[in-house]
């Protein structure tokens, strides 16, 4: 039994379009008009700062210390200046971080949905007032997809996340707005990366269903794929194979399987005490994955590797970027996979693991 790592392709599905217009939980009951898509995530943010929202070099913008380095990277390209506040131990903003930084200056607040979670009624308060004094609010729900609240997520100038973090496709990242988001000119999605991808995905499918094909070269495919994402910077558009799938699956059914999973999950691990998962999973909340901390998390990390469980870590960040918090938690912090390809039997198997683990 293998458990996570990338998804891959499900080709009956390509055979399918439909007629689903694109609409994510969070956008129910609001008016976000205008989407646009791209290739990936960090195309969505560099588009909207460099195209769509008025700078000039050296703009600040609010980020959480603890956040993936390709936004850090996507917003610098974009000719803003990253300054930094901090999260609580519950990811949610920690005001008075944000609030001793605030300057006339800045443009803009980024903000993190965490691990399929929505901020608390204090921080969106504090976000409204930032809003009305004229600070453009960003919101990334890349971790929190599905997740709907009547407002604590889904309430800023702009939305944006990836989608291919969640569904079997090889690209696809959106950007939404209740304002017009200008319709600029920019390349196809296809490139090395899209293609290698794509095929990395389809081969790995072959390999679960014939165990005596050579898993080393599909995960060759799937290196050379990642070497090419950080290669080309190049801001594209999302390409038809997402299209596609988006036109035509139920996220109904990717909703259910993660929550149920999650929930399969939290009910029988309650007694291992190595690990404390991060996510309470209140109502509308749909889980990016069983993400938990854990003291011994690189030991544990390379534990369930050799038994064929295959984790992210979100993230790994340089300790001169981080602040004390940001630090604990990139030092303890894994997402054991959880997601719509699985089920009870495979939640046995990581129960299993975990219960063996010493």
């Amino acid at each position: 039994m293998e458990i996570g790592s990338i998804f891959d392709i499900e080709v009956d599905a390509l055979f399918k379009v439909g007629e689903n217009k694109f609409n994510l939980p969070f956008m129910e009951g609001k008016h976000y008009n205008y989407t646009s898509f791209f290739n990936t995530g960090r195309s969505a943010i560099e588009y909207l700062l460099g195209k769509v929202i008025a700078s000039r070099y050296g703009n600040k913008i609010f980020v959480p210390y603890f956040i993936c380095s390709s936004v850090t990277d996507a917003i610098m390209r974009a000719g803003y200046r990253a300054e930094f506040y901090s999260i609580t131990d519950n990811f949610q903003i920690d005001i008075e971080s944000l609030e001793k930084k605030y300057s006339r200056d800045v443009r803009a607040v980024y903000v993190v949905h965490y691990f399929g979670g929505y901020l608390d009624q204090k921080s969106y308060e504090y976000l409204m007032q930032l809003q009305s004094r004229g600070v453009v609010i960003i919101e990334d729900i890349t971790l929190s997809i599905y997740t709907k609240h009547s407002h604590l997520i889904g309430f800023g100038n702009y939305v944006l996340g990836s989608l291919r973090k969640w569904l079997p496709i090889p690209d696809g990242a959106f950007l939404t707005s209740v304002n017009r988001i200008p319709e600029i000119d920019i390349p196809e999605g296809y490139n090395e990366y899209s293609f290698c991808y794509f095929v990395a995905q389809i081969m790995k499918g072959a390999y679960l269903n014939n165990s005596s094909l050579d898993k080393n070269e599909y995960l060759e495919i799937s290196k050379k794929a990642m070497k090419a994402l950080f290669s080309d910077y190049t801001i594209r558009k999302m390409t038809v194979i997402p299209e596609r799938y988006l036109s035509a699956y139920d996220p109904e059914k990717v909703i259910k399987a993660r929550i149920d999973n999650y929930d399969y999950l939290i009910k029988n691990t309650e007694e291992i005490s190595f690990i404390r998962p991060v996510l309470s999973r209140l109502d509308g909340q749909v889980p990016f994955g069983f993400v938990v901390l854990c003291d011994q998390r690189d030991k544990l990390f390379q534990y369930l590797i050799a038994n064929d469980i295959y984790c992210n870590i979100h993230w790994r960040i340089p300790g001169t970027f981080c602040d004390k918090i940001s630090r604990k938690l990139s030092e303890s912090i894994l997402t054991i996979p959880c997601d719509q390809r699985y089920g009870k039997k495979e939640m046995d198997y990581i129960i299993g693991v975990l219960n063996a683990f010493n």
